[in-house]
């Protein structure tokens, strides 16, 4: 691939526009900012389709093409040229090939749902990663109060969802095509840790995890043995958000390490061979020349469904039809960084609210009981509870004197 076309499939990255730039719309504006802005347009329009086409093209293209043309034209002449009795018994063997194609294409659609409930699981489980990462820093700044153990547990949730995200392509978060040095400018990670966390045998997401619990025993540990009962239950909590981390990246690498049946390939791969032999010597007397064009056209259509299937088998790649797992480690930092400038922003209590809407005391808008002082339930009169009310009267009931 030439460099022009690598300069086209760059992601198209749009950002906040400043008042007055060229990108921002104005109510007035000369025509020259109108063809500017039409031509940016177009522009990212044309790059998303030559994406779209590049993702085809190393889908589609292939020597396997070239093969099925040639075996489908000399097929097709050599059908055409044989006796009658040939072609009268091919043509009475289209009803078995239909129902060979019937089999294969079952047995196609199969294969599809399963790599797409792969792909299903995948999205799932990353959907309670980002959740979870968020909520481990919301319940540091709920329950500790140590400002530099918030700030670590923050970080390491962020760190957490990169090592994820390495760990499932099969690199390390200090990869040169990974964020570790992203991580590294922001004062996310030192290179201390960066360094601790490459060294490890094991897998990086899980030295997060280790690290995360030891900064809550020590921020739990800070408390006090006072509220005993507060501290169990921050640790029972944030323990719970860690196993259901822990238990997702896990899900996340079996749905990488266990792929599909490699017999269950082979057998479709014989089935589809033995279709297309059979389908282009039943269509070659009804097509003639035209047979080893129907015969491509059927075979890239098949090639590209098996293809979707294999990208949707292993979702954590860089094909076009995986889990975008760069846009979810950023919005799992947008919004935990969101969380701690919250945190810094608020200057009143979560719990009570402003300090000029916090309800009086004597307020009756609040109050679960109205004032009974000077009515007649104050005397015990008309009380249900208190027996007969003095507006009833029973007949079977003599009035009291």
């Amino acid at each position: 691939m030439s460099n022009g076309t690598n300069r086209w499939l760059q992601p198209v990255r749009d950002g906040p526009t400043e008042p007055g730039s060229p990108g921002e719309k104005q109510p007035y504006h000369d025509m020259n900012e109108t063809s500017a802005d039409s031509s940016t347009d177009s522009d990212d329009a044309w790059k998303r389709w030559l994406h779209k086409l590049e993702f085809l093209k190393e889908m589609i293209v292939g020597v396997d093409l070239l093969v099925v043309v040639i075996a489908a034209s000399v097929v097709t002449f050599c059908v055409n040229h044989v006796g009658n009795e040939w072609i009268s018994f091919i043509s009475d063997s289209k009803p078995a090939i239909a129902t060979l194609g019937a089999f294969y294409s079952f047995a196609l659609v199969f294969r599809t749902n399963i790599c797409y409930s792969r792909w299903w699981e995948g999205r799932v489980l990353w959907g309670t990663i980002i959740v979870c990462t968020i909520r481990m820093a919301q319940q540091a700044h709920l329950w500790i109060k140590e400002p530099v153990l918030v700030k670590r547990l923050s970080c390491l949730a962020i760190i957490f969802a990169y090592c994820c995200k390495a760990q499932l392509r099969g690199t390390g978060i200090e990869d040169e095509s990974e964020d570790g040095a992203k991580l590294l400018r922001k004062g996310v990670i030192s290179q201390e840790e960066l360094d601790m966390i490459s060294t490890q045998s094991g897998w990086q997401p899980y030295y997060c995890i280790d690290a995360m619990r030891a900064a809550i025993s020590e921020g739990l540990k800070a408390e006090g043995k006072n509220d005993e009962w507060k501290k169990n239950a921050a640790q029972a909590a944030m323990e719970e958000t860690i196993c259901t981390l822990a238990n997702s990246i896990g899900g996340c690498i079996r749905v990488r390490s266990t792929g599909l049946p490699v017999a269950y390939d082979d057998i479709l791969n014989t089935t589809g061979a033995i279709f297309f032999t059979a389908a282009c010597l039943a269509w070659a007397p009804g097509a003639g020349l035209y047979n080893p064009f129907v015969v491509l056209i059927v075979y890239t259509i098949v090639k590209m469904i098996i293809g979707v299937g294999s990208d949707m088998e292993d979702p954590f790649g860089h094909d076009e039809s995986d889990l975008p797992l760069e846009k979810f480690c950023e919005e799992v930092d947008k919004q935990i960084t969101a969380v701690d400038e919250r945190a810094k922003l608020i200057t009143f209590d979560l719990a009570y609210g402003p300090a000029s809407h916090v309800p009086s005391e004597r307020s009756s808008s609040y109050s679960t009981f109205p004032n009974r002082r000077g009515s007649p339930l104050a005397n015990g009169d008309n009380d249900v509870e208190s027996g007969q009310m003095s507006s009833e009267t029973d007949r079977l009931v003599p009035a009291q004197s």
